[in-house]
């Protein structure tokens, strides 16, 4: 089985990145590709068989390059099509690409004309079991190229300081942080244990939420607690969830705090602004007379939007758990009870969207209070992206102690829950904001050569007074010429593929300039031209007197290379 050959950025069969196997077309391959390519545009943008090769054109390669064995395996019956769903769908796009919060930021810089290179790259590293070793790994990647490039995680970002990054990871940090402000926030402290309820508790207004301080998505949370025996069980609740996660021993405590009343709202603030508002509403059903609340439950989950096996998913299921089954017994319900023709019933007490809330926008009806106070506090602990949750009876006044509280904050929201609201305005034109943001000192040059012929290329600029367009004295440029790796120059590494080499550069941040050369058009017809976008194409006069230059013609037409020179 031959590894798969992978054509880096523009090429001479497509604009796109391609990666070529062999494999022939089989039914289950076709469904497979099919399933994939229908989950977004950027896993495929086209595929197709021909002569015991798959061509698989892509916006992402990296993922088709670790896919192509279990590709080829499946095209050989070899594995079955589940197993083959499983790892490509539950396991390599899971731990590559992770999630809509990801997907939209890295489709929105390819068409803004950006590179998207893997920070880190282990060829197999998605086989390991190894509790958390992909997820700190395999989805950085890196948005740009050379000096200001950037790296994300989710929609978290190098420009997020670690301060924000260390508070958010807490409640407790993070409450303390948002009193340090002098902002509005309930009552709370953390519990060491069940019996220090009853010594606190007459201090507390009533309800109380108790929730451990160290998880996100709602887990752990009980809220609308109104006795000590419903706190007690509660806490016990909340430690359960903790020690089913794996987190830092700072991380474990158990918070009490005096329940807000109001709505649940989510506010995003990029780069200082707050840009988009959503209000979470908790899950519910809606009768029809003839079914109960756990047939509804059912029927609701089967909308695709929350089919989480899916990685555009934009919607969680909703849970059936202890919580669950203790809300609908507060309202004299049951699993069992069957809902009239268009009653509302809600299942869950916590606007949480793990557990299967829904959103709507509100952003244009937050008050200018609210909106100074959350980026304030993004500006206070250096956050680039920051998700700051509000309750509050009315997003349109004030945050005042009547009004609401902040609630805590987070470096790293799921983003497409404000981007993709059940009602409202869409806002999935924020991406595009986000990654300008966040990629506005990115401006380092891409130089591509074709011809074994020409001299060093630097020589070649200044002396056909091209320098300046391009580089200074002072830039540093990186280059790859046969099989070396080069700084201002200076041979860094040897013996290097050449896609190695070329990501090596991408990700190097202290670039202000990159030169790939390629010997002959044959060498770009096995490996690519190496980017998405190019800044000046040389190519030498032998080479430039070949078919495949009206290729390059047609690219520089449509933009995706901006300057062409023959010398």
């Amino acid at each position: 089985m031959k590894k798969a050959q992978v054509l880096q950025g523009l090429n001479l069969i497509s604009a796109f990145s391609t990666v070529i196997m062999e494999a022939d077309e089989t039914k289950d391959l076709v469904k497979l590709l099919d399933l994939i390519q229908g989950f977004h545009p950027i896993f495929i943008e086209k595929y197709y068989f021909t002569q015991g090769y798959l061509y698989i054109e892509t916006k992402i390669s990296f993922l088709w390059r670790e896919a192509s064995k279990y590709l080829q395996k499946l095209s050989k019956r070899e594995i079955t099509y589940e197993d083959c769903r499983k790892y490509l769908v539950e396991k390599l796009i899971k731990q590559r690409v992770a999630s809509m919060s990801t997907i939209p930021v890295l489709d929105a810089t390819y068409k803004l004309g950006y590179e998207i290179t893997p920070t880190i790259i282990d060829d197999g590293i998605v086989d390991t079991e190894k509790p958390g070793y992909a997820k700190t790994f395999n989805r950085h990647h890196t948005l740009g190229c050379g000096k200001g490039s950037q790296i994300i995680y989710s929609i978290s970002s190098s420009l997020d300081s670690k301060n924000s990054k260390d508070i958010q990871k807490d409640k407790w940090t993070t409450n303390l942080m948002i009193t340090r402000l002098g902002l509005p926030i309930p009552k709370w402290q953390t519990i060491d244990n069940k019996s220090q309820i009853e010594d606190i508790w007459s201090e507390y207004n009533k309800p109380v939420v108790i929730k451990p301080t160290g998880l996100t998505g709602g887990n752990g949370v009980v809220v609308g607690i109104d006795t000590i025996e419903e706190a007690k069980k509660a806490y016990e609740f909340a430690l359960k969830a903790v020690n089913e996660k794996q987190r830092e021993e700072w991380q474990k405590k158990i918070m009490i705090q005096e329940q807000v009343a109001g709505e649940d709202y989510r506010l995003l603030v990029i780069d200082g602004k707050l840009e988009i508002v959503t209000k979470r509403i908790p899950a519910f059903v809606i009768g029809d007379g003839k079914k109960t609340i756990e047939e509804l439950i059912k029927d609701t989950n089967n909308d695709p939007k929350r089919d989480i096996t899916s990685p555009t998913h934009t919607l969680k299921p909703i849970v059936v758990d202890e919580p669950l089954h203790d809300f609908l017994q507060q309202q004299g319900l049951t699993l069992e009870s069957i809902p009239k023709q268009n009653e509302k019933i809600q299942v869950r007490k916590v606007a949480s969207m793990s557990q299967g809330g829904i959103t709507e926008d509100f952003t244009d009806k937050v008050s200018e209070e609210i909106k100074y106070i959350v980026e304030s506090i993004a500006a206070s602990i250096h956050a680039f992206t920051l998700g700051v949750d509000v309750l509050c009876k009315d997003i349109s006044k004030p945050l005042t102690v009547d009004n609401g509280a902040i609630l805590e904050v987070n470096t790293m929201p799921e983003a497409y829950l404000n981007l993709f609201p059940v009602l409202g305005e869409d806002r999935s034109y924020v991406v595009d904001t986000f990654v300008k943001k966040l990629l506005k000192e990115n401006s380092t040059k891409k130089v591509v050569v074709i011809g074994s012929t020409l001299p060093d290329i630097l020589t070649i600029l200044k002396e056909k007074n091209l320098l300046g367009s391009y580089f200074s004295s002072e830039n540093v440029v990186g280059e790859y010429k046969d099989g070396y790796l080069k700084i201002n120059g200076l041979e860094i590494n040897g013996g290097l593929e050449k896609w190695k080499a070329v990501e090596a550069l991408k990700v190097n941040a202290s670039l202000d300039g990159i030169i790939v050369h390629h010997r002959d058009w044959d060498a770009v017809k096995s490996d690519g031209l190496g980017f998405n976008n190019i800044d000046l194409l040389i190519v030498s006069k032998d080479e430039a007197e070949k078919d495949e230059m009206k290729i390059m013609k047609k690219y520089k037409t449509k933009g995706y290379i901006k300057k062409i020179k023959v010398i």
